[in-house]
């Protein structure tokens, strides 16, 4: 009784990251499974990449879609692998910044 309380509670988060392999490319896509909008913030780090230093990334994920977050092209004379930060944040917050002169 106390597993089946809390296994719908564990599976309730449904953003993750999905990693298509093309022939010459690893296209990410960050997919939001979930009935409401999420922002999440997404930092990957390649190793054997033609882009070596990624920049983090900051987007709006709509509720039940999947976005296309980056490309990745390998590089032909090394092995290529990735590791990745994703953070989701419930809500979205606006910072309003009064300025006196």
């Amino acid at each position: 009784m106390f597993l089946l309380y809390f296994v719908p509670y564990a599976q309730e988060e449904k953003i993750y990251l999905v990693e298509e392999k093309q022939e010459k490319r690893t296209i990410i896509y960050v997919k939001n499974d979930t009935s409401e909008s999420k922002s999440v913030f997404l930092k990957v780090n390649p190793t054997g990449y033609r882009r070596s230093a990624q920049r983090p990334m900051l987007k709006d994920i709509p509720a039940n879609s999947k976005v296309e977050m980056l490309i990745l092209i390998p590089l032909t004379d090394k092995e290529s692998y990735y590791t990745y930060d994703l953070i989701i944040n419930e809500m979205k917050e606006v910072i309003n910044i009064n300025k006196k002169t």
